[in-house]
Protein backbone atom coordinates (compact mmCIF):
# COMPACT_ATOMS: atom_id res chain seq x y z
CA UNK A 1 0.00 0.00 0.00
CA UNK A 2 1.16 3.27 -0.59
CA UNK A 3 1.32 5.95 1.93
CA UNK A 4 1.16 10.05 1.48
CA UNK A 5 4.81 11.51 1.62
CA UNK A 6 5.58 13.09 4.63
CA UNK A 7 4.30 16.85 5.50
CA UNK A 8 7.52 18.93 3.65
CA UNK A 9 7.01 16.87 0.79
CA UNK A 10 3.35 16.66 0.25
CA UNK A 11 1.35 19.17 -2.27
CA UNK A 12 -2.04 20.16 -3.61
CA UNK A 13 -3.33 17.39 -6.07
CA UNK A 14 -0.82 14.33 -4.63
CA UNK A 15 -3.01 11.03 -4.60
CA UNK A 16 -3.17 7.73 -2.77
CA UNK A 17 -5.85 4.99 -4.49
CA UNK A 18 -6.97 1.99 -1.73
CA UNK A 19 -9.68 -0.48 -2.32
CA UNK A 20 -12.21 -2.37 0.37
CA UNK A 21 -14.47 -5.15 -0.28
CA UNK A 22 -17.30 -5.00 1.93
CA UNK A 23 -18.38 -8.12 3.88
CA UNK A 24 -21.45 -9.53 5.57
CA UNK A 25 -19.26 -9.19 9.28
CA UNK A 26 -18.43 -5.14 8.21
CA UNK A 27 -21.92 -4.58 8.07
CA UNK A 28 -22.84 -6.76 11.18
CA UNK A 29 -20.07 -4.70 13.17
CA UNK A 30 -21.06 -1.39 11.67
CA UNK A 31 -24.66 -2.06 12.22
CA UNK A 32 -23.85 -3.38 16.30
CA UNK A 33 -21.74 -0.32 16.81
CA UNK A 34 -23.61 2.38 15.34
CA UNK A 35 -27.35 0.83 16.39
CA UNK A 36 -28.18 1.74 12.98
CA UNK A 37 -30.87 -0.80 12.14
CA UNK A 38 -32.52 0.94 9.06
CA UNK A 39 -34.40 -2.07 7.43
CA UNK A 40 -32.18 -1.62 3.69
CA UNK A 41 -29.48 -2.65 5.80
CA UNK A 42 -31.07 -5.60 6.94
CA UNK A 43 -33.63 -7.51 5.18
CA UNK A 44 -33.25 -7.78 1.59
CA UNK A 45 -36.76 -8.09 0.70
CA UNK A 46 -37.54 -4.58 2.17
CA UNK A 47 -34.48 -3.18 0.39
CA UNK A 48 -35.85 -4.12 -2.80
CA UNK A 49 -39.04 -3.13 -2.17
CA UNK A 50 -37.50 0.13 -1.79
CA UNK A 51 -36.39 -0.12 -5.00
CA UNK A 52 -32.63 -1.50 -4.40
CA UNK A 53 -30.73 -4.61 -5.71
CA UNK A 54 -30.11 -5.70 -2.65
CA UNK A 55 -29.17 -5.19 1.50
CA UNK A 56 -27.23 -1.65 1.25
CA UNK A 57 -24.26 -0.49 3.07
CA UNK A 58 -24.97 1.98 5.78
CA UNK A 59 -23.92 5.31 4.08
CA UNK A 60 -21.07 6.18 6.35
CA UNK A 61 -19.39 2.52 6.25
CA UNK A 62 -18.57 3.27 3.00
CA UNK A 63 -17.72 7.18 4.04
CA UNK A 64 -15.09 5.55 7.09
CA UNK A 65 -12.87 4.66 3.98
CA UNK A 66 -12.42 8.72 4.94
CA UNK A 67 -11.04 7.71 8.20
CA UNK A 68 -8.54 5.00 6.87
CA UNK A 69 -6.80 7.99 4.91
CA UNK A 70 -6.61 10.48 7.47
CA UNK A 71 -5.54 7.65 10.45
CA UNK A 72 -3.23 5.43 8.15
CA UNK A 73 -2.35 7.25 4.61
CA UNK A 74 -1.11 10.36 6.21
CA UNK A 75 2.48 10.40 7.73
CA UNK A 76 1.79 12.02 10.74
CA UNK A 77 -1.44 12.04 13.35
CA UNK A 78 -4.33 14.11 11.96
CA UNK A 79 -7.39 14.75 13.56
CA UNK A 80 -10.10 15.82 11.65
CA UNK A 81 -11.84 18.89 12.34
CA UNK A 82 -15.04 18.85 9.86
CA UNK A 83 -16.04 16.32 7.44
CA UNK A 84 -18.56 16.18 4.86
CA UNK A 85 -20.13 13.58 2.77
CA UNK A 86 -21.93 13.16 -0.36
CA UNK A 87 -23.88 10.07 -1.00
CA UNK A 88 -24.12 9.45 -4.56
CA UNK A 89 -25.19 5.59 -5.26
CA UNK A 90 -26.28 2.62 -2.60
CA UNK A 91 -22.92 0.09 -1.96
CA UNK A 92 -24.28 -3.53 -1.66
CA UNK A 93 -22.52 -6.31 0.36
CA UNK A 94 -19.35 -7.98 -1.32
CA UNK A 95 -18.73 -4.90 -3.82
CA UNK A 96 -15.32 -3.40 -3.93
CA UNK A 97 -14.93 0.02 -3.51
CA UNK A 98 -12.04 2.18 -4.74
CA UNK A 99 -11.15 5.16 -2.79
CA UNK A 100 -8.82 8.03 -4.31
CA UNK A 101 -7.97 10.62 -1.55
CA UNK A 102 -6.74 13.72 -2.57
CA UNK A 103 -4.94 16.75 -0.93
CA UNK A 104 -7.01 19.47 -2.16
CA UNK A 105 -5.44 22.37 0.16
CA UNK A 106 -2.50 22.36 2.54
CA UNK A 107 -1.67 25.54 4.69
CA UNK A 108 2.08 24.95 5.94
CA UNK A 109 1.96 27.88 8.47
CA UNK A 110 -1.39 26.39 10.52
CA UNK A 111 -0.34 22.81 9.74
CA UNK A 112 -3.63 22.68 7.76
CA UNK A 113 -4.79 19.99 5.51
CA UNK A 114 -8.16 18.90 3.30
CA UNK A 115 -8.55 16.02 1.21
CA UNK A 116 -10.96 15.04 -0.92
CA UNK A 117 -12.22 11.60 -1.88
CA UNK A 118 -13.94 9.59 -4.62
CA UNK A 119 -15.23 6.48 -4.04
CA UNK A 120 -16.41 4.45 -6.92
CA UNK A 121 -17.83 0.82 -7.48
CA UNK A 122 -16.76 -2.12 -9.45
CA UNK A 123 -18.44 -0.56 -12.56
CA UNK A 124 -17.26 2.73 -12.51
CA UNK A 125 -19.81 4.45 -10.99
CA UNK A 126 -19.30 7.23 -8.03
CA UNK A 127 -21.02 6.27 -4.76
CA UNK A 128 -19.41 8.91 -2.20
CA UNK A 129 -18.28 11.97 -2.58
CA UNK A 130 -16.17 13.22 0.59
CA UNK A 131 -13.92 15.80 2.55
CA UNK A 132 -12.16 16.30 5.45
CA UNK A 133 -10.32 19.24 6.86
CA UNK A 134 -7.91 19.00 9.96
CA UNK A 135 -4.28 19.87 11.21
CA UNK A 136 -1.61 18.07 10.97
CA UNK A 137 0.29 17.37 14.19
CA UNK A 138 3.68 16.67 13.53
CA UNK A 139 5.24 14.45 15.91
CA UNK A 140 8.61 15.51 17.50
CA UNK A 141 11.35 12.54 18.18
CA UNK A 142 13.17 11.85 20.99
CA UNK A 143 16.68 11.94 18.92
CA UNK A 144 16.54 15.39 17.31
CA UNK A 145 14.03 18.07 19.50
CA UNK A 146 12.53 20.14 17.06
CA UNK A 147 12.16 18.00 14.34
CA UNK A 148 9.50 15.39 13.13
CA UNK A 149 9.81 11.61 12.23
CA UNK A 150 9.20 11.30 8.67
CA UNK A 151 7.11 8.53 7.08
CA UNK A 152 4.26 6.79 8.84
CA UNK A 153 3.87 7.84 12.10
CA UNK A 154 2.74 4.59 13.81
CA UNK A 155 5.79 2.06 12.51
CA UNK A 156 4.37 -0.99 14.56
CA UNK A 157 0.92 -0.39 12.78
CA UNK A 158 -0.16 -1.80 10.16
CA UNK A 159 -3.00 -1.00 7.26
CA UNK A 160 -5.88 -3.71 7.98
CA UNK A 161 -5.64 -5.68 4.52
CA UNK A 162 -7.98 -4.05 1.48
CA UNK A 163 -8.52 -6.10 -0.97
CA UNK A 164 -7.58 -5.53 -5.22
CA UNK A 165 -10.44 -5.39 -7.32
CA UNK A 166 -10.92 -8.81 -8.89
Amino acid sequence: MRFFPSWQDMKVGDSVTFYRTFTEGDVANFIGITGDFNPIHLDPGIARLCGFKGRVLPGLLTGSMLTHAGGTLLPEPYPAAKMSFSFLAPVYIGETVCAKVTVTEKDEQRNKLTLHLTCTNQENEVVLEAEVSGKIMPVMTKEKPGTTRGGNHHPKRHAPPMRSPK
